[in-house]
């Protein structure tokens, strides 16, 4: 196309260099010679004939031009050029706070309404919490949430005329390719400030995106801002360490920490919830999880170390555990005395009933589906507790 106006502009530059030697030649002083009378007609035939393929020319050039630019604009649509988000844009970045969590989120537009958009991590322990924006202006959510069934998103409508975010509604279409420049702006390390975070894109899947900016937690719920484009392209969510996963990833750049977000674009499945309950959801798998990381760590010591961790004697939940070893254990003897060894396999059975009674109870309280397979990743732990547990006494006792 570019060679093609080239090639008009010179074709128009000729035309118009002859129409000049034309005039120039029409401007010497006229000769005598009787048959230049009989020419007359011939230039001015000639003279018509070369004016109309100039206006010709004129028409071609115009519609070669119109034609080129609305290719060049179609090959990148949307591309604002801006290289961060705007100190009108951090108007929509929201901090998350509370006496027990924090996170980040942010305002957008999905479908016409204007919603808080967060993770659903984020949210669902956000009860009592302080949502505010960069501006200080506070945040009131509607009683529904709306949370992905398969992503770790959460959104949430609010009445709000200010500053908004856009989200890219593909990905595919707006060309976001591996290596492009990100930012992620969001409450790290629950500092409640906002903090600027630049990377690149580093992997792309159906679901999910992977980027180098270094987020930490504190800026879960963050969004992921296309430098080029300006949109939203995802929502930072989880970090996974991959340091000594394997040998095959040893000296190369996945044997780090690697941190990844959750697509807003494509098919997203959403399912409504009420927030009270999924504030109930989400205490409950976070006292499974807590209560789990526990008994793990108790059980595995005693495997594996023969060592009992007293750290947990105050625990709000398995504390109570500890009580006859707190009062009776005489730890100059160990096992070699039974009394000890009958206090501590009273402490062992209970264990083993306290990793059996909350399972089912638990499991029923979860409806959201990102809580029923966050359960289900880490109820196998549970069999591992009372494996150790056996095998020390077995051993030991």
């Amino acid at each position: 196309m570019l060679r093609f106006v080239g090639f008009l502009y010179l074709c128009f530059s000729g035309f118009l260099a002859g129409q000049q030697l034309e005039e120039n030649f029409r401007a010497e002083p006229e000769s005598q010679d009787s048959d230049e009378s009989e020419n007359d007609s011939e230039k001015s035939l000639a003279q018509r004939l070369l004016e109309e393929r100039i206006e010709e020319l004129k028409e071609e050039l115009e519609k070669a031009e119109s034609e080129l630019a609305r290719l060049v604009g179609h090959e990148q649509p949307n591309r604002k050029g801006v290289t961060y988000v705007s100190r009108e844009d951090s108007g929509a970045l929201v901090v998350v706070r509370s006496d027990n969590s924090s996170g980040s989120g942010f305002i957008a537009r999905l479908k016409d309404k204007t919603f808080f958009v967060t993770n659903i991590h984020v949210l669902g322990a956000a009860r009592g919490a302080e949502l505010t924006t960069v501006n200080g202006e506070a945040i009131k959510l509607t009683p529904t949430a709306y949370v992905s069934k398969r992503r770790d998103l959460a959104i949430v409508p609010i009445d709000w005329s200010g500053r908004v975010l856009d989200i890219s509604k593909s990905l595919n279409f707006d060309n976001v390719e591996i290596g492009e420049s990100v930012t992620v702006m969001g409450n790290s390390s629950g500092a409640n400030v906002t903090t600027r975070l630049d990377g690149v894109i580093r992997g792309i899947g159906p679901n999910e995106i992977e980027v180098s900016a270094e987020f930490v937690p504190g800026n879960s719920g963050s969004p992921i801002i296309h430098n080029e484009l300006g949109v939203v392209i995802g929502i930072a969510a989880y970090l996974r360490d991959f340091r000594s996963d394997s040998k095959w990833t040893e000296g190369t750049e996945f044997n780090d920490i690697r941190r990844f977000g959750y697509r807003l674009d494509g098919a997203i499945e959403w399912q409504a919830v009420a927030l009270d309950d999924l504030y109930r959801q989400a205490e409950a798998y976070a006292l499974f999880e807590d209560r789990t990381e526990v008994m793990w760590n108790v059980s595995h010591q005693l495997r594996y170390e023969s060592n009992l961790l007293t750290a947990y004697r105050d625990h709000h939940s398995l504390g109570h555990l500890y009580e006859d070893i707190s009062s009776g254990f005489d730890w100059n003897r160990g096992t070699a005395s039974p009394h000890n060894s009958k206090i501590l396999g009273r402490f062992i059975n209970q264990m083993m009933n306290e990793s059996q009674n909350d399972v089912s109870e638990t499991r029923e309280q979860l409806k959201v589906d990102f809580y029923r397979r966050s359960f289900d990743r880490i109820v196998d732990y549970r069999e591992t507790v009372r494996n150790n547990l056996s095998n020390f006494a077995e051993r030991r006792l």
